[in-house]
């Protein structure tokens, strides 16, 4: 849907009760409820249409850096910043990827041609942070889990678009693989975010005191993501 010059993505979803808007580096959206027909969103988007575009000029004026794979960039592990550079001209078996001195590069220059050079690019820069998230989860979730004293029974890494991570009924755990550009204290909290769903499977009060209780400082951890989460979910 358009929004005078903008593209407005509507996104129906169980988790709100009421209407909310997300300006992201890469894309609008509207949050309504689940339940919302077509026309009462229509509705309100004509009958809100200048509070609408005074929300996203004003979101936009504090938009974070849109980050990305671009040689000579900066991208962030575990908060830090780091340099991302593409080497082009050694030649390699397979492209990979070598961490030194804060710097990723991606060797690009395997002997076998590649349909989409670009798009296998970013899968192996994009490998590298599932790596470096899954050595801390190795070494956090299950130590976390004791604590709490909850029983997961999988956990994984997932390419979320729009969520950290989510707790199955079953106990499955998946964590969004851009955590591994956040502060580990942030990681850590979003861990335990999905492991007391274990416990509490909303975000009743008192669910919110049992994360309070194991993560004393959750808010100033979802401020940090509230902040910066667009720039991270843009790459």
């Amino acid at each position: 849907m358009n929004l005078n010059k903008n593209s407005l993505e509507i996104i129906k979803t169980s988790r709100r009760g009421s209407i909310g808007l997300k300006v992201e580096p890469n894309r609008i959206a509207l949050m309504v409820p689940k339940n919302m027909s077509d026309e009462t969103i229509a509705l309100f988007i004509q009958n809100e249409n200048q509070w609408l575009l005074q929300k996203i000029a004003e979101q936009k004026q504090h938009m974070p850096k849109q980050i990305s794979f671009i040689s000579g960039h900066e991208l962030l592990l575990f908060g830090e910043k780091i340099l991302y550079k593409e080497d082009h001209h050694s030649d390699v078996k397979k492209m990979h990827t070598e961490f030194s001195e804060n710097t990723l590069t991606l060797f690009c220059k395997q002997k076998r041609k590649l349909k989409d050079v670009k798009l296998a690019s970013r899968k192996v820069a994009v490998q590298f942070f599932v790596d470096q998230l899954q050595l801390f989860l190795d070494q956090r979730f299950l130590d976390l889990a004791s604590t709490i004293q909850v029983s997961p029974t999988v956990v994984s890494i997932k390419n979320y678009k729009s969520r950290w991570g989510s707790c199955c009924s079953d106990g499955r755990i998946q964590f969004n693989w851009r955590l591994a550009m956040a502060p580990k204290s942030v990681v850590e909290y979003v861990i335990i975010h999905e492991l007391c769903h274990l416990i509490h499977g909303n975000h009743s009060k008192e669910y919110w005191q049992v994360v309070a209780q194991f993560c004393p400082d959750y808010q100033q951890q979802k401020n940090w993501l509230k902040k910066n989460g667009a720039t991270l979910m843009s790459l």
